[in-house]
């Protein structure tokens, strides 16, 4: 049978930072017995050379405009957009010369306009979903290097604590432009109990980390960890973490690691998958945090045994590391033209 034709388009948006990246190259690297190539949209260069490095077949782009040209030459069987909210407009562009769109997380009016919109970042609206969508846990692709990190954790599946002192772990990926990193780490050090504390600085944070540092210094036992993988390399040592309601709760979630989240931007109040129904403690909006509320937080899962094996048994119970075989189906079934989305 004739490869399949599978076009990623992916444009980079600030709140949701770099992880539908890591979704598409995770996926397509799933998909190489197919024609796979990458249209990419972003002013990171940090990113593109990593993206470069990746041995996929990646193309720039600057305006959308640019691909109804490229999309009417290569006549993909599968079109996958990630990242941007798109218009409707953008996709009636491309439309006409592709069978099947597939969306992954996209709010914009263009969803409506796909063949399967694939969601992760879902709400807890109480509306009818349109027939087209697919929410759930399953739609949150697993890197290699953080499938490899919670293999590792899971094959100690005790949630005791780890060691003399409680490790908490403050990781605020996707830019975090409230700078909640430096707000809850303020907080934390007024807790007049004996913890250590990493906090994890990937390339995305652009606020003073010398502020950090100097609060850091005020305090016994804790560390400000400057690397790219900064989460990933410190989940194993965690007894808790604390991140923002994005993607890293699915991080977290594929290892079961106790975890407290704060809304980085105003969206991410709305999404359900960081409820206690799934293992998390949600406290609201990370810039109207209140010092009792994230510290009375981290006292019920440090003190409360049970409570940190309730989480940590819900988290693991949603099989993530099982979501890559899910969706490589899944995107297969649609570029070779399987599908019944009434039956999916």
């Amino acid at each position: 049978m004739q490869k399949r034709k599978i076009i990623w388009i992916i444009e980079h948006c600030e709140i949701k930072g770099t992880y539908p990246f890591e979704r598409a190259v995770t996926l397509a690297n799933l998909l190489q017995d197919e024609e796979v190539i990458l249209f990419v949209k972003t002013a990171n260069e940090q990113l593109l050379d990593k993206l470069a490095q990746t041995g996929l077949n990646i193309v720039k782009f600057d305006r959308f405009i640019e691909l109804k040209k490229k999309m009417r030459e290569l006549e993909p069987h599968l079109i996958i957009h990630e990242g941007k909210d798109t218009q409707v407009e953008q996709i009636e562009m491309i439309k006409p010369f592709c069978s099947t769109i597939v969306h992954f997380d996209d709010f914009g009016m263009g969803a409506q306009l796909s063949d399967c919109h694939i969601v992760s970042l879902f709400g807890e609206s109480h509306e009818e979903p349109h027939t087209h969508e697919l929410a759930g846990s399953y739609a949150f692709a697993v890197p290699p290097n953080l499938e490899k990190i919670a293999h590792q954790i899971l094959e100690k599946p005790d949630s005791s604590i780890k060691d003399s002192l409680p490790h908490i772990v403050v990781a605020f990926e996707d830019g975090d432009s409230n700078n909640l990193t430096y707000r809850t780490l303020r907080h934390l050090t007024q807790l007049q109990i004996p913890l250590k504390i990493s906090v994890a600085i990937d390339d995305e944070y652009h606020h003073d980390i010398d502020s950090l540092k100097m609060m850091a210094l005020s305090r016994k036992n804790t560390v400000i960890v400057q690397k790219a993988d900064a989460l990933l390399e410190l989940m194993p040592q965690a007894d808790l973490i604390i991140c923002n309601a994005n993607y890293t709760p699915y991080k977290v979630a594929a290892a079961g690691i106790p975890c407290i989240t704060t809304a980085q931007q105003d969206n991410e109040l709305n999404y359900a998958f960081t409820r206690e129904m799934n293992g998390f403690i949600h406290i609201g909006l990370g810039r109207k945090m209140k010092q009792s509320i994230i510290q009375n937080a981290v006292m019920e899962l440090l003190l409360h045994e049970q409570r940190r094996e309730r989480a940590v048994r819900k988290q693991r119970s949603l099989e993530i590391l099982t979501n890559n075989e899910i969706l490589k189906n899944l995107l297969l079934d649609l570029a070779y033209a399987r599908h019944n989305m009434a039956h999916i």
